[in-house]
């Protein structure tokens, strides 16, 4: 009751905190996880993207792509992503290091993506720092911070940073609530999330 508690009071907090916003987008995220085995998993997403809190679809993101785990604190992934709204496609490669630190799980971050907008082809490094803090045993605070770098143009190609508190439904379900500041050379703006990821084992 009490972790279910602080999950609806953080929802409600984030909610209201959004709308007093000027510039406020909104995501909603599904996240589907099959796991071919215990290091092995198929992982494909959908972002429904809006720039208001409208819900309305301004860009959808979609990836699809495989994680294998090396050993318990190394994971690389590679895939496919594609945003119709800005003619863009493109491969990625990640590799996340997690190590903890008493009772919070540190994991750092490096995305490669090759970006093909339109006929122009730039190389994009995202690197990011997530500290996940356990609440209860089935719901957790998580902090992050993500900056993008890119070889062409202004190499500060954006910033993310990111508030979000999840709570596990089930072994298969996990619901994810918050808020992120969204950052560009010439723009700032806030983002309400809300996600669902979906782990399968095949």
């Amino acid at each position: 009751m009490k972790s279910k508690f602080s999950f609806l009071f953080f929802f409600l907090v984030v909610s209201t905190f959004s709308v007093a916003q000027n510039e406020v987008g909104s995501w909603l995220i599904y996240k589907n996880k099959l796991k071919l085995n215990n290091k092995t998993s198929i992982d494909t997403q959908y972002q429904h993207r809006s720039f208001s809190l409208d819900f309305a679809e301004d860009q959808a993101l979609i990836t699809a792509g495989m994680s294998r785990v090396i050993s318990p604190n190394v994971i690389v992934s590679a895939g496919y992503r594609k945003i119709g709204a800005l003619s863009e496609n493109g491969m990625y490669q990640k590799i996340t290091f997690s190590t903890q630190l008493n009772k919070i799980k540190l994991t750092n971050s490096f995305f490669l993506e090759e970006r093909w907008l339109g006929d122009n082809f730039q190389l994009r490094y995202r690197f990011g720092l997530t500290a996940n803090i356990p609440l209860s045993p089935k719901t957790g605070l998580s902090l992050t911070e993500e900056v993008f770098l890119q070889n062409s143009g202004t190499s500060f190609n954006q910033n993310r940073v990111t508030a979000q508190v999840s709570h596990k439904l089930s072994d298969a379900l996990q619901l994810n609530s918050g808020l992120m500041h969204w950052q560009f050379p010439n723009l700032k703006s806030w983002v309400f999330l809300l996600s669902i990821s979906h782990t399968v084992n095949i």
